[in-house]
């Protein structure tokens, strides 16, 4: 009954991340802070979603609905599915640890900077890095590779601005939070889609704030030139990872506007979508069967133990 009901709660978390995904995209491209927005309140409400209907609106749902023949069976083949379900969760977030620990080693092994782009983020050079990222959240920190010493001070200071600007996002933090929606639900497309959706318009956004101290043109050269293949980890945003710079680079030169009333349009479909995934997730209520029956097992076992045990006995 119980693997049941965690599967109806993966449905139901589904639902909403593929809601605030299409949501996400629906929003114009000129807009990435809305659509980072948008794709974070996918993330985190992943978290609470699927547990908070509103009173008026939630209907019960008894999870044996489902399958109430398969879910009792100890060898049923929902059984089998949750247990691959928390086996993999159980690895990747072993993989977190693994990354986190790596990082602060890293961290704790590196050189300090007199670097100071902030009075709350700390500057530092590693050999174990191919090009900038920042990391952390509670102390931020932007890591730079040992050649960094030698770039030219227009690269230097585009760098400092687009990690420091990950640093007041707290994207250190929402990081962190993607990396254990993936564990968790790593066997669900739609929220990879909108993890995936939240690194990308991060991005764009200190892209954004990058552009300020230069020409767009030496922006999109310095992406190119520092572009890394180092892999994603758990809460280390890298400056110009090969995947994806493609899609940054085109965003960064995009020119083309939509008309007002294409702008209006997609407004309107976004909170429209916001809108019925909040409802569709309040209308319905999985609980478990003790819950839905409204009586606790405790409260049961009272009534039995209080029942007259020989009922017409002399």
């Amino acid at each position: 009954m119980m693997s049941t009901f965690w599967i109806a709660i993966a449905l139901k978390a589904t639902l909403w991340a593929a809601f605030m995904s299409v949501a996400a995209l629906v929003v114009p491209a000129q807009h990435p802070r809305a659509r980072r927005c948008m794709a974070l309140l996918g993330m985190w409400g992943l978290w609470l979603a699927p547990w908070l209907p509103l009173p008026w609106l939630g209907r019960s749902v008894d999870p044996n609905a489902f399958a109430p023949s398969v879910a009792d069976s100890p060898g049923g083949w929902l059984l089998a599915l949750a247990s691959v379900w928390a086996l993999g969760s159980l690895l990747l977030l072993l993989r977190v640890v693994r990354d986190i620990t790596g990082i602060q080693r890293m961290v704790r092994q590196s050189t300090k900077s007199t670097l100071s782009p902030g009075a709350a983020i700390e500057v530092r050079f590693t050999p174990e890095i191919e090009g900038p990222c920042m990391t952390g959240w509670l102390r931020p920190c932007v890591l730079l590779p040992l050649e960094a010493v030698s770039w030219p001070e227009d690269t230097l200071r585009a760098t400092l601005r687009h990690e420091c600007q990950h640093a007041r996002q707290r994207d250190g933090l929402h990081r962190f939070c993607a990396a254990l929606v993936r564990a968790v639900f790593w066997w669900n497309p739609a929220m990879h889609v909108v993890c995936s959706i939240y690194e990308a318009e991060s991005e764009i956004c200190c892209d954004e704030e990058a552009v300020s101290s230069c020409s767009r043109r030496e922006y999109g050269e310095m992406l190119l030139a520092h572009a890394t293949q180092a892999p994603s980890q758990a809460f280390a945003m890298s400056f110009a990872r090969r995947f994806g710079l493609r899609a940054r680079l085109q965003r960064l030169f995009e020119t083309r506007r939509a008309s007002r009333w294409a702008l209006s349009t997609r407004w309107f479909a976004a909170w429209l979508l916001i809108l019925g995934a909040s409802f569709l997730m309040a209308s319905i209520r999985v609980m478990p069967p003790q819950m839905a029956q409204g009586i606790s097992l405790k409260d049961e076992a009272r009534l039995r133990l209080m029942a007259e045990p020989f009922p017409g006995a002399p």
